[in-house]
């Protein structure tokens, strides 16, 4: 029985009801009236608090129980962020129309649902398309590992070390090189990014140390690369050569002992970069020739001076941060 019921059984039960005596107590006061009507409202009121709480509680326990079987699954499904056509429509469901999660039927119970209305869908695109464009990132910021080649390399040349990144110049005085094993392939859109760094470990001159990229087939080793068309190289004493030329020289961007600088290239826009100790240098303005752009680049090192050596690093850890790109 409702309120209303409850109430106007009250007044069939207490209206007008003569006494046998014939006095005033035929009938209840209009105050005790309000006062017990009073009294049955507040007990009806407490009455629906009551049963709202307990659906509360059903419905928290209903969604808990469906959190916990339904939880692992929804993860495994949206975790990794797939394709945004595996979500469903407005009612939340998995998979299209199937109203499947993890091959079990999932109706909602009490009516929650994983995705109760367009906002949440909204943002679990959000994130789907942030994920996909982090992914995207580190996807084009991988790099091949790369080592020195002892059939690419000057008589004069020691390479060394377990994954063979150490150039050692053991000969006279005089210009000798060495070239990656692999090539950067800018046809390839393998990366969009090739970088790689070298740490000074001895440098006899000021100027007796360059590195870069080139290509392989137009370059010698047993002289001075960097002047060759088709290299783009970065020396110690501060030069730097784009295409066998040089188009930038600054005493700041010298190296010697104890500093690591790096080259790295887009592939996309053929733009070059160069570092040292972590901070990119002012070179935005710095190209590959467009004859170039179907070629194969080789990373190199050459060392002029007997005792000159260096470390390489092809990655990925690098002290240059390439989040900064």
């Amino acid at each position: 029985m409702d309120k209303n019921n409850k109430t106007i059984d009250f007044f069939q039960k207490h209206s007008h009801k003569p006494s046998n005596d014939g006095g005033s107590n035929g009938k209840v006061k209009s105050s005790e009236i309000y006062d017990i009507i009073g009294q049955q409202e507040n007990n009806a009121a407490e009455q629906i608090g009551i049963e709202e709480e307990e659906e509360e509680v059903e419905e928290d326990q209903q969604i808990d129980e469906d959190q916990q079987h339904y939880g692992e699954g929804f993860q495994n499904n949206y975790g990794g962020f797939g394709n945004e056509d595996d979500i469903g429509g407005s009612s939340g469901q998995h998979s299209g129309t199937t109203g499947q999660l993890q091959g079990d039927n999932y109706s909602g119970g009490s009516g929650y649902s994983f995705l109760q209305s367009q906002n949440d869908q909204k943002k679990i695109l959000e994130n789907i398309s942030e994920m996909e464009k982090q992914t995207q990132k580190k996807v084009f910021l991988k790099f091949q590992e790369n080592c020195w080649d002892s059939f690419a390399c000057d008589k004069d040349i020691e390479i060394s070390g377990d994954k063979s990144l150490i150039v050692h110049h053991k000969g006279t005085y005089g210009w000798c090189s060495v070239f990656a094993k692999y090539p950067i392939l800018l046809n390839k859109h393998l990366s969009d990014f090739f970088y790689y760094e070298i740490s000074v470990m001895k440098r006899e001159k000021r100027w007796s140390i360059s590195f870069g990229f080139a290509v392989k087939q137009q370059t010698k080793l047993d002289g001075s690369i960097h002047c060759e068309k088709g290299t783009y190289a970065f020396d110690s004493d501060g030069y730097i050569w784009i295409n066998g030329e040089i188009e930038g020289v600054n005493d700041k961007y010298s190296y010697g002992v104890g500093d690591t600088v790096g080259i790295g290239l887009y592939l996309t826009t053929r733009q070059i970069i160069f570092t040292k100790n972590g901070l990119r240098l002012d070179s935005s303005d710095f190209l590959i020739d467009p004859s170039f752009a179907d070629g194969s680049f080789y990373p190199f090192v050459s060392l002029l001076s007997s005792g000159d050596k260096i470390d390489a690093n092809f990655g990925p850890n690098f002290k240059f941060d390439l989040a900064t790109l």
